[in-house]
């Protein structure tokens, strides 16, 4: 790996496992299938995963023993259409500093299933994360975790579940009012969702879903800052993180961001990584994806600016995040 050695844990360099796990939420009729990276002993043998013709991978070894005690554990949560590869570099950089870490693919916000229909039904992405945690807090894990060190990293519509799990609560006229002003990505993907939303949907959106449990909270790029209630800003539950990407066409930083963050709170603070658009913190792209993708009319996910490497935003994100947490 690149990153600084200065901000590594005592097991640091450990080698990666990695298990795959199937959890059933009967309350909701919600299947999800998880990965959950780990520190392990090394030696052990190890498969690439997360990879293909357009994106790098990882190595790790599947259901390897976890190696460590009292271990932070960090949840990270993708955005819209997308799925657990896409921070599986920051996840096995994580492991392989010292933590565990678990990310899922969340039902109809996922690769192949996501519709702005879906998406926008905000609250399931959020109880998703909170019931995944009490599956990990008491799975064969438990004994290797810290249950009082628990972050949350969320990337665009993931970073928006970050952000509620801390206590953010969504008015979400103040989203469509926004739209009304500007026309940026987000924005016209969701123009014909908003007309389908009933009374009660609106009521499940600006609910609190918060947890309690979640001491960091860490939103990528997030998806509607501009719906949140500004009072509920002051009242956070874990110390939380923006990080906004300069050149963000999706969610512009001067439009979506900054401008709707004030507040009084000691727990919020604001980060912009200079150089990055709103894909920059996705898997790094191998030479020929951006002609593999744009068969899909999908290179827009590696198109960076001119001069700017993602591998180098990548490490600034990593080291944000382990200075926030302070354990990496």
């Amino acid at each position: 790996m690149f990153w600084s050695l200065s901000i590594f844990s005592p097991l640091c360099l450990s080698s990666i496992g990695i298990s795959t796990e199937y959890y059933e939420d009967t309350s909701r009729n919600r299947s999800i299938e998880a990965r959950v990276l780990y520190p392990t002993s090394k030696g052990q043998s190890e498969e690439l995963l997360a990879e293909n013709p357009a994106f790098y991978g990882f190595k790790a070894a599947a259901n390897a023993n976890p190696v460590g005690q009292q271990l932070p554990v960090y949840f990270l949560v993708h955005g819209t259409s997308g799925n657990w590869k896409n921070l599986s570099w920051l996840g096995s950089a994580l492991a392989e500093s010292g933590a565990l870490v678990v990310s899922a693919n969340h039902p109809d916000y996922t690769t192949g299933q996501a519709t702005p229909e879906s998406v926008i039904r905000l609250w399931e992405q959020p109880r998703d994360v909170s019931f995944l945690i009490s599956e990990i807090l008491s799975s064969k894990f438990a004994s290797h975790i810290d249950k009082d060190n628990i972050t949350v990293v969320g990337f665009s519509l993931g970073g928006y579940t970050a952000l509620a799990l801390a206590g953010a609560r969504l008015d979400m006229s103040g989203y469509e009012k926004y739209c009304s002003l500007n026309t940026d990505v987000s924005c016209n993907y969701f123009q014909d969702a908003f007309e389908e939303l009933s009374q009660n949907d609106r009521l499940m959106i600006s609910g609190d879903h918060r947890d309690k449990r979640v001491k960091r909270s860490v939103a990528i790029a997030p998806g509607f800052v501009p719906a949140i209630l500004p009072g509920s800003l002051q009242e956070l539950s874990a110390d939380t993180l923006v990080i906004g990407a300069e050149l963000d066409r999706n969610v512009p930083p001067a439009l979506q961001l900054k401008s709707h963050l004030n507040s009084d709170s000691t727990g919020l603070r604001y980060s912009e990584i200079a150089g990055a658009s709103h894909f920059s913190f996705m898997q790094i792209c191998k030479p020929d994806a951006i002609a593999i993708l744009a068969e899909e009319k999908a290179e827009f996910v590696c198109q960076d600016a001119v001069n700017v490497e993602r591998k180098s935003i990548h490490q600034q994100l990593f080291e944000i995040i382990a200075h926030q947490s302070g354990d990496l």
